[in-house]
């Protein structure tokens, strides 16, 4: 029996270590592909993905310590909402004139070190709406951000560069339940302002880092060789030639349709699972304790990443997708049923969220990319993402 025993505990410590080299083997694979900018932005994602997972689960009960009620919270939501709006329609007309480096430089530096400072001394609503107004001025850059990005990868290694954001993405949460330590430690409050401050000092370490080793895509050099003047009726004809580009597309129009819903989802889910997994009237639990969930879906979502996005071609994309979707659907329902202080349900329902984002995400996002050239693609992406968000 003890020799049974011994031989079963042998077998689980072996099998361990092969799942644990075969995902370092998985990890090196991937970095390997990582080429100029690319591997800029994977280097210093952590600087934003590690803060922005602590104060992101943190963020609506700190706004609710603070004075604010549940329905101020989702206003300060909602008008971040349209100022990222405001921000997508102008990210496009600002990289045309200043290329998607300095856009990048300019306006990350604004919207995240210092809406992070505004956060860490916020006292009442008005700071959180100061804060979020700057904060959301970050989707000027999101159009630049993603031809910065992939500049110079080939379509089939797209998935694969998507693929590791998500890993640096998600695994920023496995720190999370340092976050709920710091929560234990020093209060909800205080602990928030360590946090926002971390962030701001973090992120303007990343911000020096791109800035010196980031490199201007060859459409950027183009236009700031161009140097063209502002000409509202032009950028209005430009926006409106895009936006029919995507309507007339049909993978294009659907795809952008599915992006509504899941990113609508998202914003409502984000926004108020941390009060309702902490809510006496939703589920009860303490704080201190809803850390290890985001760190459960991390770990879920690496692992499925790394053993299956490398293997899927690109003709396969959309049935993968639908499959991620159904997943999604059955997390939602659990969410719906849990009782309340079972963490149970909470938990299968991150671990199948997990299974969901890791296909949904890095696919999704690729499948995207390849259906636009390099010429076109900062201005769809400009109006695309402005669809998106004014839907929401």
């Amino acid at each position: 029996m003890l020799e049974q025993v011994n031989g079963l505990i042998s077998s689980v410590i072996k099998n361990s270590l092969y799942l644990v080299d075969y995902q370092k083997t998985k990890i090196m694979e991937l970095g390997h592909s990582l080429k100029g900018n690319a591997k800029v932005f994977i280097v210093t994602e952590a600087n934003w993905t590690v803060p922005i997972a602590w104060f992101g689960l943190y963020s609506p009960i700190y706004m609710i310590a603070l004075g604010l009620s549940k329905v101020e919270v989702g206003l300060v939501t909602s008008l971040g909402i349209a100022v990222a709006a405001i921000g997508t329609i102008l990210g496009a007309t600002i990289s045309d004139r200043l290329g998607h480096k300095k856009t990048l430089m300019i306006f990350d530096s604004l919207s995240w070190p210092v809406s992070m400072l505004i956060f860490a001394f916020a006292q009442n609503i008005w700071w959180f709406i100061a804060g979020t107004i700057i904060n959301n001025l970050c989707m000027i850059v999101l159009g630049a951000w993603q031809c910065l990005f992939i500049e110079d990868t080939p379509k089939e290694k797209r998935a694969n560069i998507y693929a590791f954001l998500q890993i640096m993405l998600n695994g920023a949460s496995l720190l999370v339940p340092i976050a709920g330590l710091i929560v234990d430690g020093f209060g909800l409050v205080t602990a928030c302002r360590i946090m926002y401050l971390i962030s701001a000092v973090s992120m303007g370490f990343g911000l020096y880092y791109r800035g010196k080793h980031m490199k201007e895509t060859e459409a950027g050099r183009l236009v700031i060789k161009e140097k063209k003047k502002y000409n509202f009726n032009e950028e209005l004809a430009k926006f409106k030639t895009a936006f029919l580009h995507i309507k007339e597309r049909k993978q294009l129009f659907w795809y952008c349709v599915v992006q509504i819903l899941v990113g609508f989802a998202l914003v409502m889910w984000n926004t108020y699972y941390p009060i309702f997994l902490t809510d006496p009237k939703g589920i009860g639990l303490a704080d201190s304790e809803i850390s290890i969930y985001p760190f459960i879906f991390a770990i879920v979502m690496i692992s499925i990443i790394l053993i299956f996005i490398p293997h899927v071609k690109e003709n396969k994309f959309k049935k993968y997708l639908v499959f991620a979707t159904i997943f999604s659907v059955i997390s939602a329902l659990l969410y719906v049923i849990a009782p309340a202080h079972k963490g149970f349900f909470i938990a299968t329902a991150f671990i199948l969220n997990g299974i969901s984002m890791a296909f949904f995400r890095p696919l999704s996002d690729a499948y995207s990319m390849n259906l636009l050239t390099d010429t076109e693609r900062s201005r769809i992406v400009s109006v695309f993402n402005t669809i998106i968000i004014l839907a929401m």
